[in-house]
């Protein structure tokens, strides 16, 4: 705020003493020519800048003093590039405050004034070797011939000033930010600290980052001071701001019957004050601000107001936000402390979903300690959703809030009671320019579910892209660079992506770019689950080590695929390594190995054991027999063990050992995480049991064959394909088999005894 008021008022009286002081060079000689000549050659002398009149100077005397200049230029610092330039500039000072060190300017004209600003790459402007201190005293003594420091410096006043045309064109070469202000217009009473003046100023803005392209005008009634009493009062403040801001409409008015501000003191009063602010850009949505205060004062006497009022609503693609912040019965001074009651609301609503979040406090701010306190925070969290189970969830809130701006730290306090679940969570922050952050949540019960948009469904994905393939996700790991993170938690039960665990302890840790989940322990589904999680951002590298044991395999598998595969009661245990931009890239580079090993169960989607007793039907076919997943039929086992190497996404797998009551099932595949496609060949021998699956027997002769079962195609449609097309010839072949086998017994035995007579008879010869 300082450095705005500071260039606005240096703007609008800058010009005037500008130009006042080379008015006061011209009235130094009558010699018109030889004047011009001065103070070129002191402003090359002094400045290496090049300060030409192009047009006729007409000069005034008594009782002003002045000159109508036409036609000034001045060039760029050591070149002839233009850096001012003006058709016309009309000024004249009061001759005898002049005499007395005081600069009182009857009146300031000019039109068509050109100035080109330009910050360099290394951050100096073109403009810097004016502004220094040693060379401005060389050329005030030059032109002005004021003595060296230790006399009174001067006052001065302006009767009016009426600029037309003015132009500014800024170029930062270091950020790549041009801009430009065009043909803006200025009238104005007169200009002297600490006496009010009517101002009217109109014009445009362009520039390019963001694009905007906006009309200005302004009409207030403005009293200044400057240097150490820098101050800006405004009466009957008037701005409007209209046009284009990154190709989007933009309107800003602000109105005020009193607006005071001083930046040193940080004193504020305003009257009647009305902004408003509505547009759109492109990652932000449709904007609507407003911020209003009937009456609002703040000094170091006194800090009074009926209400400070700020509203914000934003429209996205996809959601709207709500926001208002109010603060009613403001006490105190600037000096000591400042009190007041805060009341703030935030309203999201997505789809179908509403969250809703209501805050109330008193606030009271120590302005020796810079200490900001909310002491007692009350409010609610209300979510609407007709995914929800209840349709809605509500949760109250209560705790506190400190920031201390002197030490840089803060402490938030938390906690909640409603239905089953309550929680309490103590926050700290030290340091906010590079925040070091602990937690400490503890929860009875905690269901994230109820509070969250509803997980989508593949089929839900699916149907949303038209069963196209969806767009890559990118993943980005770099705000763990910045993150100085110390969290711990304890919870008696937890819901969150549809996962339900139990006596959950984990700590997280976030330190130089690396973030680390361990331990993360927890009941899980009748078992227990341990292990560590690292995200590291400085490689982009993601690592899971997770060993499950004794858990229900149905659940979890549905909780986290939402699929139906597999019933059965186990371990698993997960080593997988990733590193990549986005969730394919990540898919591509994922390594590791994941083992399985369940105990009575089920595999989903085929009965075998009902498809082995059909097999004379099956084997008349004389081909293979192909159906899709079926969840409600199922193959039972007494015992499961796979275990998959994963290699750039890609499981492979050829050590499946499936003890079934019927059959032994072994196999080898491969399961392809990147295209989510698999191709399995499992292959099912029948053992020599009376019965089996449903207590029911066989009814053929599949004993001790082999039988092919291949699994294959997309995740989302798995097929299972029997393939009996060599079946029948293999079955035939162990039903003849013992036959064969007492045939070459019953020929061997006469091969035998007909050895024997001949060895007798030659014996006996």
């Amino acid at each position: 705020m300082k450095k705005a008021v500071a260039w606005g008022v240096g703007i609008v009286v800058g010009v005037p003493l500008v130009l006042a002081a080379t008015a006061a060079i011209l009235v130094n000689t009558i010699d018109q020519q030889a004047l011009l000549n001065k103070a070129s050659a002191v402003v090359k002398e002094k400045q290496q800048r090049d300060l030409a009149f192009t047009g006729p100077v007409q000069l005034k005397w008594f009782p002003s003093i002045g000159a109508d200049l036409n036609g000034v230029t001045l060039s760029e610092f050591q070149s002839t590039d233009q850096f001012l330039k003006a058709d016309k500039v009309s000024i004249s000072l009061a001759l005898l405050p002049l005499l007395r060190s005081d600069i009182v300017v009857d009146a300031v004209q000019a039109t068509g004034v050109t100035v080109n600003v330009v910050k360099n790459a290394d951050g100096k402007f073109n403009f810097d070797d004016l502004s220094n201190p040693e060379k401005n005293d060389g050329v005030k003594e030059e032109l002005e011939g004021t003595p060296a420091g230790g006399e009174q410096a001067l006052n001065f006043s302006v009767d009016s000033i009426a600029l037309e045309n003015l132009n500014v064109n800024y170029v930062d070469k270091q950020g790549g930010l041009e801009a430009s202000l065009n043909n803006f217009a200025l009238q104005s009473g007169r200009i002297e600290p600490g006496v009010p003046t009517d101002i009217a100023l109109k014009g445009n803005l362009k520039a390019n980052k963001p694009q905007a392209d906006l009309n200005i005008d302004l009409n207030t009634r403005l009293e200044f001071g400057l240097g150490e009493n820098l101050y800006a009062n405004f009466e009957n403040l008037k701005l409007a701001v209209l046009g284009q801001l990154d190709q989007q409409q933009a309107d800003v008015n602000v109105q005020a019957s009193t607006l005071n501000v001083n930046p040193n003191t940080l004193e504020v009063k305003a009257q009647s004050l009305d902004a408003k602010a509505k547009g759109q850009l492109p990652d932000v949505g449709a904007f609507d601000v407003s911020l209003n205060s009937p009456s609002l004062e703040l000094s170091e006497t006194v800090a009074r107001g009926e209400a400070f009022n700020f509203k914000v609503d934003l429209k996205q693609a996809t959601r709207t936000i709500n926001a208002t912040v109010a603060l009613a019965k403001l006490e105190g001074n600037l000096k000591q402390s400042v009190a007041a009651a805060l009341d703030t609301t935030v309203k999201l609503v997505e789809g179908e979903r509403t969250v809703s979040l209501k805050l109330a406090s008193p606030l009271s701010v120590n302005m020796k300690s810079q200490l900001i306190e909310l002491r007692n925070i009350s409010g609610q969290l209300d979510v609407q959703d007709p995914a929800l189970p209840k349709k809605s969830a509500s949760m109250p809130l209560a705790g506190r809030l400190e920031v201390n701006n002197t030490e840089k730290t803060a402490e938030l306090n938390l906690n909640s009671k409603f239905e089953a679940t309550s929680f309490d969570l103590k926050a700290a922050v030290k340091n906010f320019a590079k925040p070091a952050i602990t937690a400490v949540l503890n929860a009875d019960k905690l269901d994230i579910d109820a509070l969250l948009p509803p997980k989508k469904t593949p089929a839900e994905t699916a149907s949303k892209t038209g069963g196209a393939e969806p767009k890559d996700s990118p993943v980005d790991l770099s705000p763990l660079r910045n993150l100085n993170l110390d969290v711990t938690a304890s919870i008696g039960e937890l819901k969150v992506s549809n996962i339900q665990a139990s006596r959950l302890k984990t700590k997280a840790v976030a330190r130089g770019g690396k973030l680390t989940i361990s331990p993360l322990d927890a009941q899980l589904y009748g078992g227990s689950t341990s292990g560590v999680i690292t995200a590291d951002a400085n490689t982009q590298t993601v690592t899971v080590n997770q060993n499950m044991s004794g858990v229900q395999i149905q659940p979890l598998i549905k909780a986290l695929l939402d699929k139906d595969m597999a019933e059965g009661k186990g371990n698993v245990g997960i080593n997988i390594r990733t590193t990549g931009n986005t969730v394919n890239q990540m898919k591509a580079a994922l390594d590791g190995k994941v083992s399985v090993s369940l105990q009575d169960g089920a595999i989903k989607g085929i009965n075998l054991a009902e498809k082995f007793r059909n097999a004379k039907s099956l084997l008349s076919s004389g081909g293979n027999a192909t159906q899709t997943a079926d969840s409600t039929q199922k193959t039972d086992f007494s015992s499961l063990a796979v275990s998959f190497d994963i290699n750039d996404g890609v499981a492979t797998s050829n050590d499946l050992n499936v003890m079934a009551p019927l059959f032994r099932i072994g196999g080898a595949g491969q399961v392809n995480l990147v295209k989510n496609t698999l191709d399995y060949l499992a292959r099912a021998t029948v053992v020599a049991t009376s019965t089996g699956q449903g207590g029911k027997t066989l009814d053929s002769g599949l004993n001790g064959v082999t039988v092919p079962v291949r699994l294959f195609g997309p995740f989302t449609g798995v097929q299972w394909e029997l393939q009996f097309k060599d079946l029948a010839k293999d079955a035939a072949k162990a039903k003849l088999q013992p036959k064969i086998d007492e045939k070459k017994e019953e020929l061997k035995s006469k091969a035998e005894e007909k050895v024997k007579d001949a060895l007798k008879g030659f014996l006996n010869r």
